[in-house]
């Protein structure tokens, strides 16, 4: 079996205005690809387990969209179930550009490979996680987009003939049908550029990271169909909510639907919004009405990058085409969130030195601890580096 998910939307040509309906009556041949739901979420640990840092709720705003000024281009995975190499990228661009390098383009047709052939992470299928992505960059380092420029489009035996489906679902294939061979000559002796070491932050703490940090956060999803507008949701969706990019907290019917074809996305929050609301949705993808017949609201959206290109997904989206909204309760309930820090640039604004990295599963910093300071049962260490759970008390 071909160890990936990669899902055509289909779509209507030349409808005007709100189109809903099943997806299975769309055509068209623009791509919304996805990830396994197990590559996704490999080793990310239950968000109860993570400590969460309550900051007073005047100290967070209302709205934060700061983190805009700070992205590089959306890009478009096109044709491959890369969603999380994607995510990662665009995390590391953000990190740089924040660090002062000017317009950094990163290769992720190189960290594909990184992470499957130098960190050996996923090596017979085509997904990852942002953890593993964030490692390769921390040990190994990326390269820049101009010395191995992504390809949209996956390997199939007209590549190379070991890359051949036969249809027998205990088929693996090898691991260069996902990285696509080896690296060029180029790719391999350029200069490569780190990260530090990441990382999870419980996505109840996305709004404390963002607010202290002023950085990004990465996302890994369960994915719903309905909820994204995705065109093989077996129930109705909307190409107007489609083109805003609006993402809602999923009915009980579209997680029940979803789970039965399950899959993962990753992506980028750069900010929230308390303000924003959407109604929501049913089965049939009518407004949810309360018992005096009024709309049903979701308030409260966080601000995301997404990697499906401009042309289709959150093409009318305020905040840029490309860019998406997402109901805070569908992060927290079925996100898990990944953080890693500013890189160090050397003296010509260019990086290559990923800054200290650490062996800590939580660090101090990330969570605005101080050495010796405890809270809610969580201590940062005389050095002021790892927090961990010791059961302190205030």
């Amino acid at each position: 079996m071909r160890k990936h998910l990669l899902v055509p939307v289909l779509f209507v040509f030349g409808c005007a205005g709100s189109t809903s309906g099943p997806a299975g009556s769309n055509v068209g041949e623009d791509d919304m690809p996805l990830s396994s739901y197990d590559s996704v979420f490999k080793g990310a640990p239950a968000n109860d387990s993570l400590p969460v840092l309550d900051l007073k709720a005047d100290q967070i705003a209302a709205k934060s969209t700061d983190l805009l000024a700070l992205q590089s281009p959306v890009r478009n995975q096109a044709h491959r179930g890369v969603c999380t190499i994607f995510s990662t990228t665009a995390l590391m661009e953000h990190l740089y550009l924040k660090a002062g390098m000017a317009n950094p383009d990163f290769s992720e047709q190189y960290l594909q490979w990184s992470v499957k052939k130098q960190l050996g992470a996923f090596a017979d299928s085509e997904g990852s996680d942002n953890q593993d992505n964030v490692e390769a960059l921390a040990q190994y380092g990326g390269v820049e987009e101009s010395v191995w420029a992504y390809n949209p489009n996956e390997w199939t035996e007209a590549d190379d003939a070991d890359c051949k489906v036969t249809g027998d679902e205990s088929q693996t294939l090898p691991t260069k049908c996902w990285t696509q061979g080896e690296p060029p000559a180029a790719a391999s002796s350029a200069k490569k550029f780190k990260l530090p070491s990441g990382s999870w932050l419980s996505t109840k703490s996305i709004k404390q990271h963002i607010t202290m940090d002023k950085t990004a956060v990465v996302l890994g999803l369960d994915f719903f169909y309905q909820a994204w507008n995705h065109g093989l949701s077996t129930l109705p969706i909307s190409q107007d909510d489609l083109k805003m990019g609006i993402v809602r907290m999923p009915n009980a019917d579209d997680v029940r639907e979803s789970h039965k074809q399950r899959a993962g996305h990753g992506i980028l929050i750069v900010g929230w919004d308390d303000s924003v609301e959407f109604p929501a949705i049913d089965k049939d993808g009518k407004p949810v009405k309360d018992a005096q017949g009024n709309p049903v609201m979701q308030k409260g959206f966080y601000i995301f990058k997404n990697s499906w290109g401009t042309s289709r997904f959150g093409v009318n989206n305020p905040n840029g085409a490309g860019y998406g909204y997402i109901q805070y309760k569908y992060v927290e309930q079925y996100g898990s969130a990944y953080t890693t820090t500013v890189p160090a640039l050397d003296n010509g604004g260019n990086g290559g030195g990923g800054g200290p990295t650490s062996s800590c599963d939580y660090k101090c910093a990330d969570y605005g601890f101080t050495a010796n300071q405890c809270y809610q049962g969580w201590q940062c260490d005389a050095e002021g580096q790892c927090l961990s759970n010791t059961g302190c008390t205030n």
